[in-house]
């Protein structure tokens, strides 16, 4: 009798992405930045204009929500 090895009913389709943990934290630091921009921008209209990368930034952020 021929022995067959049981298979997952679902199989991983995304692998797993392991990250280090110095760099978990330079990644949440970028985030607090972009968070940053995108919220002094929101309440700071008058700032739009200012600086052509944080316009690209705020922008960004608004349209990965």
């Amino acid at each position: 009798m021929e022995r067959t090895l049981a298979r997952p009913l679902l199989e991983p389709t995304t692998p797993v992405v392991v990250v280090p943990a110095n760099e978990r934290g330079s990644r949440d630091l970028a985030c607090r930045h972009l968070a940053g921009v995108s919220s002094l921008l929101e309440s700071r209209s008058d700032l739009r204009g200012v600086h052509a990368w944080a316009d690209v930034v705020e922008e960004s952020v608004r349209w990965s929500a």
